[in-house]
């Protein structure tokens, strides 16, 4: 009887297990529950940790569980693997197929035992891929567990039973590896065909065998099952205590199945496209769509969070693997397509619609961070703080160039970046507002405007920013012409980050202002005449220039400014040199982060928003996460509040109409019509000035209307008086108090 968790357990298992393994060269992890506690576990299967790591292991987790690596190489392309069955009905079925339910088997029998079912140990070709083979009508699933998989050995405690796993057969430490059943992908095909059909389910219940035996017999015979083979399984699918006639009728139905030619038959009831389907269906692989339109899914090697596009080139090159590892061929580009516009199909009509998140994803109570490794670990804050752990509730995508962050850490200090960065007191609260903000799941996001002349670091201050957020192998970007292909890199990253702004136009001005608030645009969709195709994100972003490159008072009132000085000439580093320093840092900033997003979401809702900027719902966020940044009450607020004056008066007083208003105003008070007003602006104006002028009283009229809230700031006062039959009347005044900015 194998102890449970309330009696005297060793409070050791893995400092003593763990000796064992590492003396056969057996790479092992210690294990909470079923989930290992070591970052980069799967990279234990390269090679033994050394003495000291290994002392280090069982000094920190000797009283844990304790894990084994699979995909273990022992002989020219041999790994060994593990088949976890998860139903106790199917457990006979698996060790006929494997020939170990013989009155002389052919092989060692190893496995062990938690909840249900069990887990065998098996040799494969070094080719063999981890996948899930799935039952169907109530059967449970087959877990091939192979490379970058682990499972939980005796005798750890299962954590849902309370006792201990226990060992089947021989241990796994005493056997040879190349005395265990081998699995090929023909076993595992036939193991896939016999699960996925309807009449498995009927035999397993002893109940209506004949036709079933008789429907999947022919299966088998099609799929080049051996007559040994196919007795083996349909035996291990009836009950053990099966009366019935169906295991002596079974020869006949065998000898019927191969003079009905089914044998000869194999691969011409299918096509090929039909064929990839359903092994992609049989894979573990499981499709949803975003509603929009978009078919995704997740593959059994990234997890069940992080998902594809069914119609991208990831896709494609997975299924064509999986083709050439379970179907022993090659596909042509055509299948490939065909079975992909099937699979996107099936996934639009037959399958659930879920949001999904680049980077970041959450709601008012739960915020996740993918931290973008291939165990699909994520950063889960929450009001009471932040962990690691995997989460299936949310889909995430992974877009080119998609880099992984490190895992934070809990002992960081923010003040370590403003240091790092050279930054004094004004701009680092600047940063953090920013920081804090973009992590926030949902907008308004603050735009990010770095100034600074050449040589004060503004591409590198932008790239730090790119990493702490969304690290890309496409850090830096160009400032796009047209909305669409905006909201095409929105769609790819969370954060963008665009590199040496010059200027924009009034409609990329427009699109940025629709990228930081949620806007979208509606484009034609290409090759179609009427079809629109809606494309709308909200994503923070940084934009940095020498200065001038964003003018409309829409842009800079959302904006949050920051003015870098030009850096020392003496004692620079290069970039190397300070990446290596900022990686060291960065796990701590994270942590630290982190910790204020948890304030953010414990105190939002208690907080009152601050009604003095524009971008109220994301100042109401960032003051919310003030609390864990050692920062006085409002003070990240208001150095927001004074930057954005600063930025709007500065950029007011160099607008050539502001320029020329101001002149026609000091001289005296103007009250007229618009045309005369626009006839004032315009005289005496030079060529070069006059192009940057409106070219229309009405051209002039909406700039006025637009640019009056900012101009108001800088000390220049449009009013609009009453109409009448000659037009609209304008007074232009200056407000002698405040001519000039407050800089």
């Amino acid at each position: 009887m194998p102890p449970k968790l309330g009696d005297a357990m060793p409070n050791d298992i893995f400092g003593k297990e763990a000796q064992k393994y590492w003396k056969k060269n057996m790479p092992v992890v210690p294990v909470e529950g079923k989930a290992p506690l070591v970052t980069g576990w799967t990279g234990l299967l390269g090679g033994q940790p050394s003495e000291a790591k290994q002392a280090e292991l069982i000094e920190k987790y000797g009283d844990r569980g304790i894990g084994l690596l699979l995909g273990i190489e022992f002989a020219a392309s041999q790994i060994l693997l593990a088949l976890d069955v998860d139903d106790d009905r199917l457990w006979r079925f698996v060790l006929g197929l494997l020939g170990l339910n013989q009155t002389e088997p052919q092989a060692v029998f190893s496995g062990k035992r938690g909840k249900k079912g069990g887990t065998l140990f098996v040799r494969a070709a070094k080719s063999l891929r981890s996948t899930v083979i799935k039952g169907t009508n109530g059967l449970g699933n087959v877990d091939v567990l192979g490379a970058g998989k682990m499972t939980v050995m005796p005798p750890s405690i299962h954590p849902n039973t309370g006792t201990a796993y226990e060992t089947l057969g021989m241990s796994i430490l005493e056997v040879n590896f190349a005395d265990l059943p081998e699995v090929s992908a023909h076993l595992l095909n036939l193991m896939r065909l016999t699960m996925g059909s309807e009449h498995a389910a009927a035999l397993v219940s002893g109940k209506a065998t004949h036709d079933a035996g008789v429907a999947l017999v022919a299966v088998l015979v099609q799929a080049g099952a051996t007559d040994k083979e196919i007795t083996s399984i349909i035996a291990g699918l009836l009950p053990e205590d099966y009366a019935g006639n169906s295991l002596r009728e079974l020869p006949e139905w065998i000898a019927s199945a191969r003079k009905k030619g089914f044998a000869d038959s194999k691969g011409e009831s299918k096509s090929l496209t039909q064929d990839l389907v359903d092994l992609a269906h049989a894979s573990g692989m499981a499709l949803f769509n975003d509603g929009d339109g978009q078919a995704y899914a997740t593959l059994p090697h990234l997890g069940k969070s992080v998902a594809v596009r069914v119609e991208s080139s990831s896709f494609a090159f997975w299924l064509r693997h999986l083709a050439h590892t379970e179907m022993d061929r090659s596909v042509s580009t055509g299948p490939l397509k065909e079975a992909a516009a099937t699979l996107a199909a099936i996934a639009l009509f037959d399958h659930p619609a879920l949001p999904v998140h680049v980077r970041i994803a959450g709601n008012a109570k739960r915020i996740l961070v993918d931290l973008g490794g291939d165990d699909g670990e994520m950063v889960q804050i929450t009001a009471g703080g932040w962990q690691i752990s995997p989460s299936y509730d949310f889909k995430f995508i992974r877009g080119s160039g998609f880099r992984p962050l490190p895992r934070p850490q809990a002992d960081g200090d923010l003040r370590s970046l403003g240091a790092f960065l050279g930054l004094d007191e004004q701009n680092y609260r600047l940063l953090l507002a920013f920081l804090i903000n973009a992590l926030r799941p949902v907008g308004p996001y603050f735009i990010l405007l770095v100034e600074g002349e050449q040589g004060s670091g503004k591409s590198f201050f932008c790239e730090v920013i790119k990493r702490i957020i969304d690290p890309n192998v496409a850090v830096r970007l160009r400032l796009p012409e047209k909305p669409q292909d905006l909201m095409i890199q929105a769609k790819e990253y969370r954060l963008l980050n665009f590199d040496n702004a010059s200027g924009m136009s009034g409609e990329m001005s427009d699109a940025l202002c629709s990228l930081a608030t949620g806007g979208g645009i509606a484009v034609r969709k290409l090759y179609s005449d009427g079809d629109l195709y809606v494309m709308s994100y909200s994503r923070p972003f940084v934009i940095n220039g020498i200065g001038g490159y964003a003018s409309r008072p829409d842009l800079m009132e959302r904006g949050i400014p920051i003015r870098l000085s030009p850096m020392a000439e003496g004692g620079r580093k290069t970039e190397a040199e300070l990446f290596e320093e900022f990686d060291r840092l960065l796990p701590g900033i994270l942590g630290s982060l982190y910790s204020a997003v948890s304030s953010a979401l414990r105190n939002f809702e208690t907080i009152e928003p601050p009604r003095h900027l524009r971008m109220a719902d994301a100042a109401r966020w960032i003051k919310a996460g003030e609390a864990a940044l050692g920062e006085e009450p409002d003070a990240i607020i208001n150095a927001i509040a004074i930057a954005q004056r600063d930025f709007v008066v500065d950029r007011i007083n160099e607008d050539p109409l502001v320029v020329r208003l101001r002149s026609i105003a000091q001289r005296q008070i103007f009250e007229g019509y618009i045309g005369d007003l626009f006839a004032e602006v315009m005289d005496e104006v030079g060529l070069t000035l006059g192009r940057s002028l409106p070219k229309s009283p009405s051209q002039l009229s909406n700039q006025l209307r637009r640019m009056r809230p900012a101009m108001a700031q800088a000390g220049v006062l449009v009013e609009f008086l009453d109409k009448d039959r000659k037009g609209r009347r304008i007074r232009v005044s200056v407000d002698k108090e405040d001519m000039k900015p407050s800089f």
